[in-house]
Formats: structure tokens, sequence, C-alpha cells
């Protein structure tokens, strides 16, 4: 999990992609479901882009903009209350200590002021997510709103959404959003994730189509006069010059699912030149990955952390310069900037520009952008429901509202204070007081707003605009799939028996033997469901 507490939150499986429903005990025999272009767009809402404040850096082709000046003047997009007074209840996930709870918190105190009404949260710490609402769903025990990050959907969760959450088809759908002209910005592609038998049950929170990519320190690195490589040659040369352990520091992190993008990865599901349809682990992208990754580690390029198996303290190594190349989610970037430029103002980590294995064109496989999907109680009344959309209309206003600003820094002044390139900050107060709870509920489109950072913001909006070009959408983008129950631990098992192959633990002569295991281990049942999906779709 990557977190980025002032607006994105990025979740990404092991295997990259496609949404993996949450694994449980040993489960009945389940057979999925999928969803075909035509009838996601009978229910999804219409795309209405709205913009208060003009970037400094428009996207390009689609791409992310960029604030090299936080908006002076900001507007209010909604202009009403949004609740009709009382007390609302919500659950949401927390992956940070808890703030002071109501009665002691002045964040809260100020945006239930502002819309209206108090909400009530109730908190879960991240690890404990998945299992209570697991425990609530089967009990239809839930609160009016729930927080579902796609990393916690329960098992078999669509035979049975419809029995617990409201169905919002006929609010949303089509032009029925623009009702919630917030809403309406978000763009269609982020509400796949909230169809189920072919009805719309959420809000979602929008994630990254680019969750993840190598991230390097490029001052350390260009100090010890390396440069970003262009093949996987010059990577393997980079590793050599600056790697150093005598010096405690290591050229690598965890880099394996990058390299297998470097040689071409297709994604998690492809269909090979005979119209086959094939799995990542299946592919030569694959196999030359895990050989060439190998040679990294039997070099003593990799941190002996990695080595070990371990995770835990490696954002720390990183930064701190022990390790100076490691695969990271996109949030990470301007966390790592935010924590380290006030002590540190020469600090330099960037995401490596894309390159291919022979330095050809590069490729990135996008993922379906949806973090989260907000959903809404069962037996609420419409106008209870119309009520609690307003409230995640809010929460959805873009940077250069007021609202914007409220949700995620606090009042100006108490919570937050402005530098001179007008960019908000946290106090002490802040700190405290101000996480995302309210931002849970929906989220505007990404923009990079770092602009205490100009540099930051310039690399990022560069990166992204390069990134847009390369990015190729597989054949299952587009389509709610939800693979059969039974089939979800594969993915986790086949990463394990992977990371045997990187560490030495087996030979690569039998590295044709992994997708062999992984047919044998439910592989192929698992291909006849995507392929019959695959084709209903058309694909």
């Amino acid at each position: 999990m990557i977190l980025n507490r002032r607006g994105f939150l990025t979740f990404t499986a092991a295997a990259g992609g496609t949404l993996l429903v949450g694994c449980g005990g040993p489960a009945a025999q389940h057979t999925g479901s999928a969803l075909g272009e035509d009838a996601l767009a009978k229910v999804l809402p219409s795309y209405v882009p709205v913009e208060y404040a003009k970037p400094d850096l428009p996207g390009v082709n689609g791409s992310l903009a960029g604030y090299l000046k936080f908006p002076a003047n900001l507007v209010d997009a909604v202009k009403d209350k949004v609740l009709n007074g009382g007390e609302v209840t919500a659950m949401t996930p927390a992956f940070w200590p808890l703030p002071p709870g109501l009665g002691e918190n002045s964040y809260w105190e100020a945006v239930n002021q502002r819309i209206g009404g108090t909400v009530k949260f109730e908190q879960v710490q991240g690890a404990d997510y998945q299992a209570k609402l697991g425990a609530m769903v089967a009990a239809k025990q839930v609160p009016e709103i729930t927080v579902m990050p796609t990393f916690t959907i329960p098992p078999r969760f669509s035979e049975g959404v419809g029995q617990v959450f409201a169905d919002l088809t006929d609010l949303l759908s089509g032009d029925n959003v623009k009702d919630y002209p917030l809403l309406a910005n978000i763009p269609s592609e982020s509400w796949h994730a909230c169809v189920y038998g072919g009805r719309l049950y959420g809000v979602p929170f929008q994630g990254e189509m680019f969750p993840e990519t190598i991230m390097y320190r490029r001052d350390i690195i260009e100090q010890l006069g390396g440069q970003a490589p262009k093949n996987v040659d010059e990577f393997f040369q980079l590793c050599k010059k600056i790697n150093d352990p005598g010096a405690n520091r290591w050229a690598l992190g965890d880099v394996f699912r990058s390299m297998v993008r470097v040689f071409g990865d297709p994604g998690d599901w492809s269909r090979d030149s005979s119209g086959k349809v094939v799995n990542k682990i299946e592919t030569e992208a694959y196999k030359e990955a895990v050989k060439f990754t190998r040679s990294l580690f039997e070099a003593g390029f990799v941190h002996p952390n990695i080595v070990a198996g371990g995770n835990t303290g490696i954002n720390e190594l990183f930064e701190g310069g022990q390790m100076l190349i490691h695969l990271a989610g996109m949030g990470f970037w301007g966390e790592a900037m935010r924590r380290q430029r006030p002590t540190n103002p020469s600090f330099g980590l960037e995401a490596m520009p894309l390159f291919a294995h022979d330095g050809g064109k590069p490729r990135y496989i996008v993922s379906a952008p949806t973090a989260m999907v907000t959903l809404f109680r069962k037996d609420l009344s419409a106008d209870r429901i119309r009520e609690l959309l307003r409230l995640t209309n809010f929460v959805a206003a873009p940077v250069g509202t007021t609202e914007h600003y409220l949700v995620n820094y606090g009042v100006e002044g108490k919570h937050s204070v402005r530098d001179a390139s007008g960019a908000p900050g946290l106090n002490e107060l802040g700190r405290k007081e101000v996480t995302l709870t309210y931002g849970f509920m929906s989220r505007a489109p990404e923009a990079i707003i770092d602009a205490q950072y100009p540099d930051f913001v310039k690399a990022k909006h560069a990166w992204f605009a390069d990134a847009y070009q390369h990015q190729v959408r597989p054949p299952t983008f587009g389509l709610r799939i939800e693979e059969p129950a039974e089939y979800t631990k594969l993915p986790k098992e086949f990463e394990d028996r992977t990371g045997d192959f990187l560490r030495g633990r087996r030979p690569l002569s039998e590295v044709d033997q992994l997708a062999e295991e992984w047919r044998k281990a439910g592989g192929d049942k698992l291909r006849e469901f995507y392929d019959k999906a695959l084709s209903d779709a058309g694909r």
C-alpha cells in the first residue's frame, strides 16, 4: 500500500492490474463474473469535466496537470449546505494513528459546520479492515456510508451486494449524475469498479492508471557519475557503478515487476498471435525478467533486506540512500519529497524514465483507476441517499475550491498555513487532527499541486506526459471482472515461487516449469473464465 495523505491512496496487488476478490477461508465454487463495455455504458454516469483553477502545466493527452503556484483565490463549488442536519454514520480505513474524536477535533467540527451535519466516523486500521468489512457485510450490519478499498472486497461480494447496499443506477447513470457536477467530473473509467451485476452501487475514489514505477535517487546517482539507462545493459552497468556495500550503499531494492514491463509485459491476460488467452506468467517477457533480475541478485546489487524477503523499513532505506533504485507507488514520490526536503533541500528522488530492454519503445500496461468505492446502506430512503450523494459531491471538489482546501488542509490559519508559493502545509494542530476521513468518500481527478517544490511538479508532470504516450490498455481494460473466488490465492502463491528463482533457491533451468505449475494449480481453469469473458466482450 502506498499512501499519500493529501489526496491519494494506491492499493496494488502483487500481480498488478486485475481486480481481485478478497480471500477468506475455504470457499464454495464460484463462477465469477464479467461485464462488457456495452453493458457498462448503460449504467455509467456521464463524464462532464470541470476546472476551477487553470494549471500552469496542462495535461498532455490526458496526463496529469501541474500547478507551480497553488491557486490563490479559491471559489465555492458548492453553494449550499449538503446535509439536512443530524448525524451520518460512516466507516473508513485508517493507515495512520487515529485523530482525536468528535468533540475534541476542531477539523471535524469545521467540516461538519460547512456541510450542515455531523459525520460520525468509525475508523478501522487498514490491517484489520478486510476482516471487519467482511463480517459486517455478512451480518448485514453496516453504517449509512461504507468506504470499501478494492483490496478488501469480500468473497462473492457481487452475489450479495444488492442485499446490503443501495442501487444507485437510477440516481447517477447517464446525465442523472449532472445533479452532482463534481461527481460528473470523475472520468468514466473510474466508475467501472462500482458496477456489480449490471447495476451501479457506489461512488469511486479515483486511483492511478500508472500505480507504480522504478524510482531512483537521481541526486546521489548523478554525483556518482551515473544517469538514467535506456536499456537493460545500461541498467546493469549503472547498478555496477553505484553499488558499494562497503559504504552501506546498494544499487537496488525491489524492481522485479518493473523488469517484467521492461521486457514487454503484455498484461495479466492477453491473447497471443494464435488468439489463445495467456497469463503473464506464461510469457517470454516474464521468463526474461526472471532471468535478468536473478542476475542482479547474483551480482550483489540488491539490498540484503530485499534478498531476505523483508519489507520493513524499506522506504527509510531508500530515502536514506542505502539503496538507490527501487520500485515504488506513484504516491511515494511526493511523500518522500515532503518528508525529506525540509531538512535536506538537495534531496532528489525521481521516477526513472520508462525504457525497454533493447532500447526500443517502452510500454506500460495501465491499471483500472479505482482505489476505493463508497457504498450506501440499502434500507435508506431515496431522499437520504440523495443527501449522502451531495456529501460525496462536496468532497470530490477539485483544486481551486474552498471545499478541496477544507477537506485536505482544514481551516487556513488554524490547521494549515501557506508558504511563499501559496502552497498550504499542515501545522502542528493540522498534523494532529487532519486525516483522510471525509476525503476517502470520493476524490477529484488528481493534479500535481506541491507548489512548494516546483522541480518536483515539473519532473512529475514530465514523467506522466511521457508515460501517457507509452500506455497500453490490456484486453481486460474497461471490463468489470470479478474472478472466481477459488483462484484468488494464485497470484500470491506464484509471487512467492517466483521469488525462489530470483533469490537462487531454485535453478533457472526450471523456470519453464513455473508456468506449468501455475496451470496445474488452477491457471487453466482461470484461463477458460477469461477466454469466455474476453470473447463475450468481442476481444
